[in-house]
């Protein structure tokens, strides 16, 4: 597995702060737009990464459990799109952003 460069981790904490503070902020919708579209390829990143460590666990373990949880919700979020409204708009930016932060605590630890 590669690990993210500096500028790669420091673009993925800037996009997972914009996201997590747009309730407040209320980006316009263009800036939605790409805040969604940047967390969607972070998950579909990510996803193969922690299916492949999900695969190499024992089924039934806690390991196992918590990344195919985590993997079941990245793929819900997925299927969500966003809404025309500001506030829910930004809540399903912050679920993304919850999601992509899950999945990239697994992403970069040991199975």
């Amino acid at each position: 597995m590669r690990t993210p460069t500096a500028a790669e981790h420091d673009g993925l904490d800037q996009l997972l702060d914009e996201a997590f503070s747009s309730p407040r902020i209320r980006p316009a919708p263009e800036r939605r737009s790409q805040l969604d579209v940047a967390l969607r390829m972070e998950i579909r990143r990510l996803i193969p990464v922690v299916q492949a460590q999900a695969d190499r666990i024992s089924r039934g373990t806690r390991a196992w459990y918590s990344r195919d949880k985590t993997l079941a919700e990245a793929r819900d979020e997925l299927k969500q799109g966003l809404s025309p409204s500001s506030l829910a708009a930004c809540l399903r930016l912050t679920a993304l952003a919850r999601v992509v932060c899950a999945l990239d605590d697994f992403a970069g630890g040991e199975p």
